[in-house]
């Protein structure tokens, strides 16, 4: 059995893709992973093909002589998943699965185009389905999977999920049989190509270190209503979806990574909520890494689970780089994201606790979630205004609110009537595409940290924002605006050349 995994995404580190290929070759079966970015990155054309003929073709190629065929995905990647099926569907006769978050939240639209789809976590259904192909068993009713077969739709049950996470083995960074969609044309992953990829991560742009990313557990402590995890959550419910690796088994993944990849400087820990993990937890992992790996780290946190006392345990044992989920200043905002909880009281504690660590820390990013529907003018006031009060140094990172579907806040917005078309409004729009405005313009020269408080403070006074936010200075702001943002574009890219 020969399987081929296919991930589109800008980012090709790919862990639970990586996971799965791993998983599969510990169970004796033999993979091919290609790397497909997407050429258009987060700037998103709608119903604009992403991929060359000359790279489906050389695709073809490659996947010849397997017995199925992956691919991940993501929403506002699957005009990439749908080019590359179609292709292979014309083409060649190997069964294409779809699996990742699109396929898992709408698994009827995902097989228009696929043959299966496998909702939920994939690597217990995928072992299971090719061992099954590779007895000629009947595969039809295994856990997890929705089947096209003979015009009929053949929807499993759920499996239990796994506890376990030890149990799946290090992501597959042998680069044997890896390919990748380099400067146009597909080929051979090579350590050089690896470090060079790496190399281009937004958090190791900014740290100027190659980062090497991973996961120490799956899941999410909050139920935030724009958040596909809870979505997720939701189908697993009473399972506990929020589950970690031991401490042990993610330091044994580390000190391979130090081992066979000598120019990583840093540990990127992505977790949605790495703080929380329990403190027993954490002190054993601080005391591991630091003896054991002694590189620097960046993880990501939400308000409610930082502490000084995690801190002290993490900044000690190498943290460098925190990112905090704060996403809204404004009450109303925060209540509409199940997050009243983390008020600007508890976000102002976790940020004073974070600053305590300032002279041992390059500055912390702070997430604001923008262009959301129900959010007004002074919504969007009141947290610019809490920015002010933002101990310095930081630096923001403001996103665009995408409605994934299947989120509570998705389900609201369509009832509502504030979503027409989701392909192009949600399929095609990724989360740096922020609305050019002249509240926008203001969190965006704010992203570096540098803008002096007391003139944003005058900035976002009602009287000012009335004038300068008027229907008769929208089209100049929003002018100027889309120029600072192709300038922003030009100095980044001469700096990567």
């Amino acid at each position: 059995m020969k399987i081929t995994l296919i991930s589109p995404y800008p980012d090709i580190t790919a862990f639970g893709l990586r996971t799965m290929s791993a998983y599969l070759k510990q169970n004796g079966y033999k993979t091919q992973m290609i790397f497909l970015p997407d050429p258009f990155g987060d700037n998103l054309i709608h119903g604009v093909n992403r991929y060359d003929d000359s790279v489906l073709e050389k695709l073809l190629t490659l996947c010849a002589g397997s017995d199925l065929i992956g691919l991940t995905l993501m929403t506002n990647f699957f005009d990439n998943a749908v080019q590359i099926t179609s292709k292979l569907k014309k083409s060649v006769d190997i069964p294409v699965i779809w699996g990742g978050v699109h396929p898992t939240i709408r698994p009827e639209e995902s097989l228009e185009y696929a043959d299966m789809i496998c909702v939920g976590d994939g690597e217990e259904t995928i072992l299971d389905l090719i061992r099954k192909m590779d007895n000629n068993d009947d595969y039809l009713s295994t856990d997890n999977l929705w089947i096209k077969s003979n015009d009929r739709l053949i929807k499993n049950p759920l499996g239990q999920l796994a506890r376990n996470l030890d149990r799946y083995p290090f992501p597959d960074y042998s680069l044997k049989d890896h390919h990748v969609l380099y400067k146009g044309a597909i080929v051979r992953m090579t350590d050089a190509l690896l470090r060079q990829f790496l190399e281009r991560g937004t958090v190791s742009t900014y740290l100027k270190k190659i980062g090497y990313q991973t996961m120490t557990g799956r899941g999410c402590p909050h139920r935030c209503t724009y958040c596909i995890n809870d979505t997720i959550k939701g189908l697993y419910e009473g399972q506990g979806y929020l589950r970690w690796r031991s401490v042990d088994h993610v330091i044994g993944e580390l000190l391979w990574v130090k081992k066979n990849m000598p120019y990583i400087g840093y540990i990127w820990i992505s977790d949605d909520a790495f703080f929380a993990r329990n403190l027993k937890e954490l002190e054993r992992f601080c005391k591991e890494y630091k003896e054991k790996i002694g590189l620097p780290f960046s993880c990501l946190g939400s308000p409610l689970t930082v502490s000084e006392e995690k801190m002290e345990l993490l900044v000690d044992s190498g943290l460098i780089y925190l990112q905090l989920g704060l996403e809204s200043g404004s009450k109303r905002i925060q209540e509409l994201f199940n997050r009243k909880n983390m008020s600007n009281e508890v976000m102002m504690k976790a940020i004073k606790i974070i600053n305590k660590f300032k002279d041992r820390m390059f500055p912390p990013s702070y997430d604001f979630i923008l262009d959301v529907p129900y959010e007004t003018d002074e919504d969007k006031i009141e947290s610019l205004r809490f920015i002010t009060k933002i101990p310095k140094p930081f630096r923001l990172q403001p996103f665009s609110l995408v409605l994934y579907p299947g989120t509570k806040l998705y389900q609201m917005a369509k009832k509502d009537g504030y979503l027409k078309d989701d392909r192009q409004e949600i399929y095609s729009k990724s989360y740096t595409m922020r609305e050019p405005g002249y509240l926008n313009l203001l969190m965006t020269l704010a992203k570096g940290g540098r803008f002096p408080g007391p003139l944003l403070k005058f900035l976002v006074n009602r009287q000012v924002v009335r004038i300068l936010n008027s229907n008769i200075l929208k089209p100049f702001f929003k002018h100027f605006y889309i120029e600072l943002k192709r300038l922003f574009h030009f100095i980044k890219k001469t700096k990567i050349k």
